[in-house]
């Protein structure tokens, strides 16, 4: 961008990088461009998708960038950025969203807001916003008490994004018990109006955006591999707590909650002073353990701001849960490959933004993890990116590498293989069932009368004469 002056939009990931970005280009460019960063914490009225259009449509100077975040991108339409080149930083992580929802009591509110028409793949269906009805703003998604409908409700009410559903008519979620599957899959294709687009990002190969853009199809994707030169190595070393693999739903059981407080006594015990991170559901157990490290989120990539520190841990599940059926289905994947686009590549992330990212850093490296697979795995990738001194290492001090996962953690199936129920159905079941009910009613009727001696006898055959 600095070295060919064209017309540039530059998508980060989040905001705290767009500054990043803003305050190296201005380093690096040599002749007058125009920087635009756009983003929502500057105080500016407006929303984001409104002032992104309204920068791309005053734009008039051939060397301009304009910087935003790839959730702003995801908003636009194709035609706005015809002409525009695209620089995307990172894989997008709000491109594939799914989730599990009852609709009990709400279905008839989704009906007043959405239209359904079929969608391109058998049993699934688009919700269109009404265009006669007044569209519910974000701020009264949140205060309703459908609050798991938030991101629903956000990705439908967008112009851009298709979201889709696995019912036909609104009335089938309303079936007792009955359980909506909806997916927003968003891929590098809706950008196919740019003039040129390029990715830069470590993991794509094999990622949920890499499984998207094939699904989408009509684009022709073409790798480059940049080269990396080290000038030096790090001793890496990845410590590991147990064999048994980590997740959310074992973390709440008791055993599961006791090995989370050996593994943040261990980390109080070293004074372990790096950055770390963990789910949000357990990050309780490791706060205010070890004040002198820094606390993340999970996720990291593309964070430069971290590179002093020698040492990162991450204690973290990512797995495939019920929520990502219906993201399943739409890819032809399966938990294990779920597992391996996003915990694997959120652990390789999170650990290189710190000093081992410098290329000639030589002194001890440090990544503590919570399971034995995931040191693994992980020891695996970066033996893959050119790192030639990674060693695992037990910690045993813990106490916590032989304990089993005896506790059953109860998982719902990622996918069932039923066919649900619809409302149409319901009420043939339940008319089959109403007539079948005065069917043994009329049936228990005459038999009491047959056993009282009160049954009517039979009257004379139709059209028949009365003796005289």
């Amino acid at each position: 961008m600095a070295a060919c002056p064209a017309p540039y939009i530059l998508a980060a990931p989040r905001i705290a990088l767009i500054d990043e970005h803003d305050a190296r280009l201005r380093e690096m460019f040599t002749d007058t461009p125009v920087i635009e960063p756009i983003h929502s914490r500057q105080g500016i009225p407006g929303s984001i998708d409104r002032r992104l259009r309204d920068a791309l449509d005053r734009a008039t100077n051939p060397h301009t960038v304009i910087i935003t975040t790839h959730a702003a991108m995801m908003g636009l339409e194709p035609g706005t950025i015809a002409g525009w080149n695209v620089r995307w930083d990172e894989n997008p992580d709000a491109a594939l969203v799914s989730g599990v929802v009852g609709l009990g009591a709400s279905w008839r509110t989704m009906a007043a807001l959405y239209d359904l028409m079929p969608g391109a793949e058998p049993g699934w269906f688009r919700v269109i916003r009404r265009p006669d009805v007044q569209p519910v703003t974000l701020s009264q998604h949140l205060n309703d008490v459908g609050k798991q409908l938030v991101e629903l409700h956000r990705l439908a009410g967008s112009s851009v994004r298709i979201v889709e559903v696995d019912v036909e008519s609104w009335e089938d979620a309303g079936v007792p018990r009955r359980k909506v599957r909806w997916r927003s899959i968003w891929s590098f294709a809706a950008l196919a109006g740019c003039a040129s687009l390029r990715v830069a990002a470590a993991g794509y190969s094999g990622s949920l955006t890499d499984h998207a853009v094939r699904r989408a199809g009509g684009v022709r994707v073409e790798e480059t591999r940049l080269d990396y030169h080290r000038t030096a190595q790090p001793a890496i070393k990845i410590h590991w707590f147990a064999r048994h693999p980590g997740s959310t739903g074992w973390w709440a059981t008791a055993v599961g909650k006791r090995c989370l407080v050996a593994v943040s006594r261990h980390l109080e015990a070293i004074g372990f002073d790096g950055y770390w991170a963990s789910n949000s559901a357990i990050e309780n157990f490791f706060v205010g353990r070890f004040d002198r490290a820094e606390k993340c989120r999970p996720k990291l990539a593309g964070t430069n701001s971290l590179r002093h520190h020698t040492s990162a841990a991450l204690i973290y599940s990512a797995k495939a849960t019920p929520d990502d059926a219906a993201i399943i289905t739409a890819l032809g994947l399966d938990a294990a490959t779920i597992t391996s686009s996003r915990e694997d590549e959120d652990v390789f992330q999170f650990i290189f933004r710190g000093a081992v990212r410098e290329r000639d850093y030589t002194g001890p490296y440090d990544i503590y993890l919570y399971d034995l697979g995931q040191a693994e795995r992980l020891r695996d990738r970066l033996l893959g990116a050119g790192l030639v001194d990674v060693t695992l290492d037990a910690v045993s001090d813990a106490g916590i590498i032989d304990v089993v996962r005896t506790t059953r953690v109860r998982r719902a199936k990622v996918i069932a293989e039923i066919t649900p129920e619809t409302a149409a159905d319901r009420r043939e079941r339940r008319r089959a069932k109403d007539t079948e009910r005065k069917r043994r009613k009329r049936a228990e009727a005459k038999r009491v009368q047959q056993l009282s001696g009160d049954l009517p006898t039979r009257g004379r055959p139709k059209g028949s004469r009365r003796p005289a």
